[in-house]
């Protein structure tokens, strides 16, 4: 007879590695899934693995890999489980990856369960931590403009970001949110009274409470890269045009305030937005040059050796939904910036 194994008795067996791996920031107290490119990993012996889900909410879309093949792409978890297909019996992995972002809906993990037995999974021993916004989530990646963004023609584990991580086996952490900026979030015309990205960035999920994370020594990367601005720059007939010093002061603030004081070990990547140019609203605004000149300024400030500038240059006119990076974008993205932590990190 087939014994049916569940992670939870399986974790005092493996105090020494991890049975189960939460990717990315997952409150441990809650086991949901918010940020983009959140998920679950594990590996076992057997035909069959489920993960069984708790609570549900939204209509959000995953990846899911068996065997580090091509991805399963789930967009109906109402049923609360998703389940491998049947497999030869044998050693198997298993990877769930959050597709899109936290407004598309999130889920909870209650438990995995096998016909066979869970074994410890291998952990990467190099990190890296994103901090973006639409372009880190992977809006509209999937789309051909026009198009309306939703939670399937948002891609992240496409994105420049995941690409990046992957080349390099490296586990990583996004903490993304589409309309975010250092000084202010994408300009509409009306008040936006929702947090931006340094307050964001100090909650465990992207649901929870301000300061709710604890920046465990687990989690600390070692490469941080951080791409903001393209929302602050937004202004055309809604609101003023951004003022350089001030983003400036504010992207500094953040970073030596919010990020550095936890990691100050780690090698920073500043990266600039594919989707600034100098020609658009206006030359006289000339955005790209502008917040390359910003971002230069930043690690002129921070008056350290461990941090970069990478240089994305503007993207085409193929793009995705609402003027985003298509997947040839972020994939030419992955590549620049692959570049760039090698040449630092000699990974």
């Amino acid at each position: 007879m087939v014994q049916l194994t569940t992670v939870t008795s399986l974790l005092a067996i493996f105090s020494h590695a991890e049975a189960v791996r939460y990717l990315g920031r997952v409150n441990p107290a809650t086991k949901e899934l918010t940020w983009p490119g959140t998920g679950v990993a594990f590996a076992f012996t057997g035909t069959s693995a489920t993960i069984r889900l708790g609570t549900v909410s939204g209509a959000s879309s995953y990846n899911l890999y068996i065997n580090g093949g091509a991805p399963t792409v789930i967009s109906d978890v109402s049923s609360k489980s998703i389940s491998t297909p049947k497999l030869s019996r044998g050693n198997h992995t298993v990877v769930l990856r959050k597709r899109s972002e936290t407004n598309f809906g999130t889920v909870t993990i209650s438990n995995i369960t096998t016909d066979g037995t869970i074994n410890a999974d291998v952990i990467p021993s190099r990190k890296i931590e994103y901090i973006g916004d639409s372009i880190t989530v992977g809006y509209g990646l999937d789309g051909i403009l026009p198009c309306t963004d939703t939670a399937l023609v948002q891609n992240n584990p496409k994105t420049y970001a995941a690409l990046t991580a992957d080349t390099f086996g490296a586990d990583y952490d996004m903490v993304a949110w589409s309309g975010k900026g250092v000084t202010r979030n994408y300009g509409t015309g009306q008040p936006d009274p929702s947090p931006i990205m340094p307050q964001l960035y100090t909650r465990w999920g992207a649901n929870d409470a301000d300061n709710s994370y604890t920046f465990p020594e687990s989690a600390t990367p070692d490469v941080v890269v951080i791409n903001l601005g393209t929302n602050d720059f937004s202004y055309l007939n809604v609101r003023p045009a951004l003022n350089a010093a001030e983003f400036t002061a504010a992207f500094v603030k953040f970073v030596r305030e919010g990020v550095l004081a936890h990691y100050p070990d780690a090698e920073y990547f500043l990266v600039t937005s594919p989707m600034l140019n100098d020609d658009y609203p206006s030359r006289e605004d000339a955005q790209k040059t502008t917040q390359t000149n910003a971002l230069k300024e930043v690690i002129r400030q921070m008056n350290s050796t461990a941090f970069h500038l990478v240089e994305w240059p503007s993207q085409g006119g193929d793009v995705g939904c609402d003027y985003h990076p298509n997947a040839a974008t972020h994939a030419a993205g992955a590549r620049i910036l692959t570049e760039a932590i090698r040449g630092v990190m000699q990974w």
